[in-house]
């Protein structure tokens, strides 16, 4: 069995990809433009959401609260559980694409926290891609790309050079009206995060901290439901409202309580059921 982890969700650390994705940066101003409007353009089917919902989405915590808290409670990390960089090149579609650029957003979290320097510059080429073929240009500053680079080795600053690229990222996808985008990308990055941490907590000889760091993520999946709940007449969109849905017996059934262990065998069912959610968006 695979382990799994969240970010949760983390919508924001999208917005690191998002931006990184700019690395075309190069390219003339008009040809940005043109990028981001032939992309736009792909949206068959977009809906305005209600006012709450539009602020809940774009205030979703980035994936980096979930890793740091992951870290802090001594979860190890382990390359193999997250979605490989050799699958970018597979995501065809732009709903592909906007969900994968959550979970390599999320991944890139994950191993950015552990100060991980191989694993975090190949996620970051994930996300630039990813990025970049979603049309979102003109929000990379070639600057933040060398500081990217610079600081891979100091984790705090790493941390707030991509949190400055989160910010813009969001800004830019809320001013021009890339709201399905930002959508996928933040299910992404929950269910990626999610399926990391109970990876990590079904092997953890102690999950107790893990376990506590999964029981904080279920405002963050409500606040998601709320917004997907837009895009019920959707059908591009019904397996992405049916597999976060599908991750709802976490807080239920299992009896997830902060600050008790979990039992091996019930962390060994959250990791399988947050996989087979998380199976379906990186396949």
């Amino acid at each position: 069995m695979k382990a799994l982890i969240k970010i949760q969700s983390g919508f924001a650390l999208v917005a690191l990809f998002l931006i990184i994705a700019a690395s075309s940066c190069n390219n003339a101003a008009t040809s940005d433009q043109q990028a981001n409007a032939a992309a736009a353009d792909t949206i068959k089917k977009e809906v305005t959401l209600s006012p709450e919902s539009q602020t809940a989405l774009y205030a979703l915590p980035t994936p980096f609260e979930v890793t740091t808290l992951l870290q802090k409670a001594k979860a190890g990390f382990i390359f193999d559980i997250t979605n490989s960089p050799d699958n970018v090149s597979k995501y065809a579609t732009e709903m592909s694409k906007a969900l994968n650029l959550g979970v390599y957003s999320a991944d890139l979290s994950y191993s950015a926290t552990y100060n991980r320097t191989d694993e975090t510059n190949k996620f970051l080429a994930c996300t630039n891609k990813l990025a970049d073929e979603l049309g979102i240009a003109g929000v990379y500053d070639q600057t933040l790309m060398d500081k990217v680079k610079k600081f891979s080795n100091n984790k705090d600053s790493l941390t707030s050079v991509i949190s400055k690229i989160f910010s813009q990222t969001n800004n830019f996808l809320a001013s021009n009206n890339r709201t399905k985008v930002a959508v996928l990308i933040a299910a992404g990055a929950f269910s990626e995060g999610l399926y990391l941490a109970a990876s990590l907590g079904e092997v953890s000889k102690d999950n107790t901290k893990i376990m506590a760091v999964i029981s904080g993520q279920i405002d963050n999946h409500m606040k998601l439901l709320t917004i997907l709940q837009s895009y019920l007449e959707d059908p591009e969109m019904k397996p992405v409202v049916e597999g976060i849905a599908r991750l709802k017996p976490i807080w239920g059934i299992y009896g997830i309580e902060s600050g008790k262990k979990m039992p091996q065998e019930k962390a060994a069912e959250i990791s399988d059921l947050t996989e087979s959610v998380r199976v379906t968006f990186v396949k």
